[in-house]
This record gives structure tokens, C-alpha cells and sequence, in this order.
């Protein structure tokens, strides 16, 4: 399934939605499996003993009363006395024996729910890993992730213990229809029309949960945007500053409120079906016991009999309503299961998916040509880029700059085939960026990004993070931060390269620019021929942009240099620049022949330069 086809319409609810995703069931349970390894075996052991126990109490307390009305009849003599001792010892071993096969099954559904949690979110990382960036620009892809981290991940354990809890109480109520049947054939028959109801409940409240579960996602979604509006430290400042705690709150209380409100009303509707169901058992229950009282009182039945028919039919009643609550529960869980696996058979738009490891790095000889490619975000209207045609020659440093929204960075994404164009082609000396192996063709390309990542770890970590599965050097890590400037902004940290960034962890916390210079450093660390980089001084300082770029040139040497831009001052360092409006190009050159022509690359110059001076010159 590919992105155009993730949609959050309805799916089919009922016996139809049931069928539909019934093959689910054994990929889930297999899933388990694997995850829980030898602990199934375990399972199934403890399954089948605890299936047998109820049975065998019921048996043994018969005996264990009637053995203890033949000691009264007997006056206690001796012989009587040792039947009823052994009797009541082995029902109490039996006793003991269903706690610990309770108490050894509670510990083997701990040590599955571990191992299956984790295995499904590793499976859940690895399959939102291998997505293009295409599935990130939909809302039913965040609805559907959203659904899967909140609930799907406890579904196939909770199927798998269903699935149990249906195979004892077969295997128990199997049984218990057997005595059962010995009082009178009817018996059982009546015992599963007290139990209808129950699985009516059941199945009617998973429909409902379902379908309000698909379509309250986005809600569920939003309020967690607002809790992390009010909560999260990169929007605590501007939060505090504009007052907008009450609003926000406000915001979040009152759609926590319609999504409590909403389950009340499907929690109320179960009560009243279970309430239902109850009376319905209730009813079942006195009608047998009067029929058993009458044939106690007409002789037809001992006093044990009276007391095993009881047990019997409540325990009998107690599994058919468990099998009955399973078949329910599993009712639900394959429903919910169609969002796990829906979102593990996702299939990346793109023809070939990254694979992990080192790959050596493409050589760039020539040139990279874009020719004539067009290419619109999913879900919007709006072109980015249309019949866009640039030549990068190998070796060269070149500068792009424009306006905000003219496809600068959109570009750059192609360029690192995060997404295809949707027509034209990229080609890496003259051959088209599709054809090559994406995990090479990524590993060839060193970028700074406009939002680079904060990561709360060591400066060593953060520099090595651009190249980690090269096992980057000591001494390749600090070359990089030379480059990039970001040496100044180590020597200052308490531990230098050992220092931990961020204050999550108790670490330091840098200034945006700082960040930037670290970033930087990043991109620079990886060995490519080609470098991009999108707004590289765009948080720094005069003095740490005159810094940088006395030493860009050196370390861009041999390597293919593309810098987006607004900073003329940046631009003019580079070999050619690229004037981009309404996403062409319409003017290139060196930044002395751009001046010359007097053109839209002269006029921003002269502006920049103009408010430059004007910020020098007026007074405080």
C-alpha cells in the first residue's frame, strides 16, 4: 500500500469486517510466537493443565461430600475416616495445584508481554524507517501511526491469551457438558442459551468501540499536540511569553472532555447489555437448580450430587461465558489488528529502500544535471517545482538564492532522492539518480539541514552521528569541528568533546548558533563527494560567519558545494550563484557579473547592504 491509498474512510464493522480480517489471526499469532520463543511452549503446557483442573475439582469435591456423608452414615468409623481424609487431600492438592499453574501462568504472560512489546516495536521502527517521506506528508498516515503505538501493539498478546482462554474453556466446558449431560441431555443446551447473551455484549461493544476508535483519531491526535504545546521545553518559552497557558489548556480540557463523554456513552451501553446478559444467566441458573432441588427431593440424587450439580453448572455457566467473552475479545482484536498489519504491509513509493551498513561513497567526475523536473507535495495543490532545469558541474562551489517558497529545499530533497519528481529526471554523471543504489547514493552526499536534530548526547556523538557507521576517528571528528568553526564552541563546554548537549539529560544547552556550528561540523564529517548545505550561516553571528567562510573554501576543496542561501555575504564566495524565482532560474553568474547586470540579484544586494549600514550607523 503506498500513501495515495491510505485513506481513514470506514472499514467494514460486523460479521463482514470479522471475515475480512480474519486471516490476520494466525500472522498475529505467529507474530507471538516468534517473539516469545520457548515461553509458548511453557503456554501451551499450562494451558492444557489448567484446562483439566476444573474438571478434576469438580469430580473430587463430589466424591470429597460423599464420602463425608458415608463417615456420618458409618459413625465415623475408621475405615471411612481414611476414605474421606484422602478424599479431601487430593482436592486440596488439586487446589493447590490450580494457584501455582495460576501463579506460573501470570509469570510466562509477563515475560511474553516483554518480549512481544518489544520485538513489535522494533518491527514498528523498522517499517516507519524503510517509508519515504511521502507517507510523512498525510494526515491518515499520523492517524494510523497514532492507532498503532496506542493500541495495536498490546493486540497480538492479548489475542494470543483470548485464543487460550477460548482453548481452556473449551477443553474445561467439554467436560463439564459431560457430567452434565449424565444428569440430563438438556442440560447443556441450556447452558448455551445462558450464554448467548454474553457474547452479543461482547461483539456489539467491539463494533462500536472500533468504528468511534477510527473516527476520534484525529481528536485523540490533537489533544496530544496540545499537551505537548503546554508541556515541551522547545515551546515553553514562547508559551509563557504570549500567555497562551489558558488558552491552551482551555483547548486541551475541553477535548479531553468530548473524548471522556464519548466513551461514557459506549461504556454505559455495555453496562446495560452485561446487565442484559446477567439476567439472562441468572435466570438459566435458578430455573436448574429447581429442577435439581426436585430431583434431590424425590430421591433421584445424593446430597453430593446436589452439591456437584451446583458446581458444575456455575463453572459450566462461568467457561461457556468465558468462551463466550474470548470469542468476543477476539472479535475485537482482529478488528484492531487491521491497523498493525495495515501498517507493517505499507510499501515505500520509492523503487528502493535504504539498506543499513557502510557503503562506499560514488565518485562525481562530471556534473549533476536536473532536467526539467516537476514535482508537487502530496496533498497539495501546488507545484514546488516546475519544469526545473539546473546543471551542478563537479568540483565547483555554487550558491542558490531567492525567496522563501521558490523550491530551494524542495530541491535539495530530490537532489538526496528523499522523494522522486514526478516528471523529469536527476541525473549523477549521466546517469539517472533512480537507477543507483539509493543506500550509495545517500552515502555520497554530505547535508546540513534547515532544522538540523538536537541530539541530547555527547559533542562526540553529535559530530559523529554524520558518518556513525564509519566508525569516524578521534581525529577525523575534531578536523570536522575545525571546519566548521564549531571547535571554538567545544573548547569552551566543561568537558569539551565528552560534554553532553541539551538539558534533558543534565547536560549543557548551546545557543542556536552554537547548534548550527555542531551540525555543521556533522556534514562535514562524512568523506562525499557532494555537499549540501541549506542555510548554513543562517543562525550565526558576523564574526562566526567571516570565521567559517576563511575556511569553506579549503575544506570544500576536490567536493561539490551547494549552499541555499539568503545571505548574499555568504553567496559571493561561491564560484556561481543561482537567482531562483517562481521556481526557475533567472539569473546565474559569479557574484561580480550578477552585480553588473544590474539585475534582481544587484537590487536584494544593495538592499542588504543598505540596511547593513543603516543598522551600523543609527543610534541606539
Amino acid at each position: 500500500m503506498n500513501p495515495n491509498d491510505l485513506t481513514n474512510s470506514k472499514r467494514l464493522g460486523g460479521w463482514r469486517g470479522f471475515r475480512k480480517q480474519l486471516p490476520y489471526l494466525p500472522r498475529a499469532l505467529r507474530l507471538v510466537a516468534d517473539a516469545s520463543q520457548g515461553y509458548m511452549i511453557l503456554w501451551g503446557g499450562l494451558l492444557i493443565v489448567q484446562s483439566i483442573l476444573p474438571v478434576l475439582l469438580v469430580l473430587l469435591t463430589r466424591d470429597a461430600i460423599n464420602s463425608l456423608v458415608a463417615l456420618i452414615e458409618a459413625d465415623w468409623a475408621p475405615a471411612a475416616l481414611s476414605v474421606t481424609i484422602n478424599a479431601f487431600v487430593l482436592l486440596a492438592v488439586v487446589q493447590i495445584s490450580g494457584e501455582l499453574s495460576g501463579s506460573a501462568m501470570a509469570f510466562v504472560r509477563n515475560a511474553q508481554s516483554e518480549r512481544v512489546r518489544d520485538a513489535l516495536v522494533l518491527r514498528i521502527q523498522n517499517k516507519a524507517l524503510s517509508l519515504d517521506l511521502r507517507f510523512f506528508e498525510t494526515q491518515a498516515y499520523y492517524d494510523l501511526l497514532h492507532r498503532v503505538r496506542i493500541d495495536a501493539l498490546m493486540r497480538p498478546l492479548s489475542l494470543l491469551e483470548n485464543v487460550g482462554l477460548l482453548i481452556r474453556s473449551v477443553l474445561s466446558l467439554t467436560g463439564m457438558i459431560g457430567l452434565l449431560v449424565s444428569y440430563s441431555p438438556l442440560l447443556p443446551l441450556v447452558l448455551v442459551i445462558g450464554g448467548l447473551p454474553s457474547l452479543w455484549s461482547g461483539i456489539r461493544y467491539s463494533r462500536h468501540l472500533n468504528a468511534w476508535r477510527v473516527e476520534a483519531t484525529q481528536r485523540e491526535r490533537l489533544s496530544t499536540y496540545y499537551g505537548m504545546i503546554l508541556n515541551e521545553q522547545g515551546t515553553a518559552q514562547e508559551v509563557r511569553l504570549f500567555s497562551l497557558a489558558a488558552h491552551y489548556t482551555d483547548k486541551f480540557t475541553a477535548l479531553r472532555d468530548k473524548i471522556r463523554a464519548e466513551k461514557m456513552v459506549l461504556a454505559r451501553g455495555k453496562i446495560l447489555t452485561d446487565l442484559f446478559a446477567t439476567g439472562v444467566g441468572l435466570v438459566v441458573v435458578a430455573g436448574a437448580l429447581a429442577w435439581m432441588g426436585a430431583q434431590a427431593a424425590a430421591g433421584s440424587a445424593t446430597l453430593g450430587d446436589l452439591g456437584a450439580f451446583y458446581q458444575i453448572f456455575r463453572q459450566g455457566q462461568g467457561l461457556f461465558g468465558a468462551l463466550m467473552g474470548s470469542a468476543g475479545d477476539i472479535f475485537q482484536n482482529v478488528l484492531f489488528l487491521d491497523d498493525l498489519f495495515t501498517f507493517l504491509d505499507l510499501t515505500p513509493h520509492l523503487d528502493e529502500v535504504s539498506a543499513q551498513g557502510v557503503h562506499p561513497a560514488l565518485r562525481l567526475e562530471h556534473a549533476i544535471e536536473v532536467q526539467n523536473i516537476s514535482f508537487t507535495y502530496p496533498g497539495s495543490n501546488r507545484a514546488a517545482l516546475q519544469n526545473f532545469s539546473l546543471t551542478i558541474p563537479a568540483g565547483t562551489i555554487l550558491a542558490i538564492v531567492g525567496e522563501n517558497g521558490q523550491g530551494k529545499t524542495t530541491l535539495m530533497k530530490l537532489l538526496c532522492r528523499f522523494y522522486d519528481p514526478d516528471d523529469g529526471r536527476i541525473l549523477w554523471d549521466g546517469v539517472d539518480i533512480r537507477e543507483l543504489p539509493l543506500g550509495q547514493l545517500r552515502r555520497s552526499i554530505a547535508m546540513l539541514f534547515q532544522t538540523p536534530i538536537r541530539y541530547m548526547e555527547t559533542v562526540r556523538h553529535n559530530i559523529a552521528v554524520g558518518d556513525i557507521n564509519a566508525a569516524p576517528s578521534d581525529d577525523a571528528i575534531y578536523a570536522a569541528a575545525r571546519a566548521s568553526s564549531a571547535d571554538a564552541v567545544v573548547g569552551s563546554l566543561p568537558d569539551r568533546y565528552a560534554t553532553t548537549l541539551g538539558k534533558w539529560f543534565g547536560g549543557e544547552e548551546l545557543s542556536v548558533g552554537q547548534w548550527q556550528r555542531i551540525a555543521l561540523a556533522r556534514a562535514f564529517l562524512r568523506d562525499a563527494p557532494m555537499i549540501i548545505l541549506d542555510e548554513p550561516t543562517s543562525a550565526m553571528d558576523s564574526w562566526a560567519e567571516n570565521d567559517w567562510l576563511s575556511k569553506m573554501r579549503d575544506h570544500a576543496a576536490g567536493r561539490t558545494l551547494v549552499m541555499i542561501t539568503h545571505r548574499f555575504t555568504t553567496a559571493m564566495l561561491a564560484d556561481r550563484i543561482y537567482v531562483m524565482q517562481n521556481s526557475h532560474i533567472i539569473e546565474q553568474g559569479t557574484h561580480a557579473d550578477l552585480l553588473l547586470k544590474d539585475g534582481v540579484y544587484a537590487a536584494s544586494w544593495h538592499e542588504q547592504m543598505r540596511r547593513a549600514d543603516e543598522s551600523q550607523t543609527t543610534p541606539a
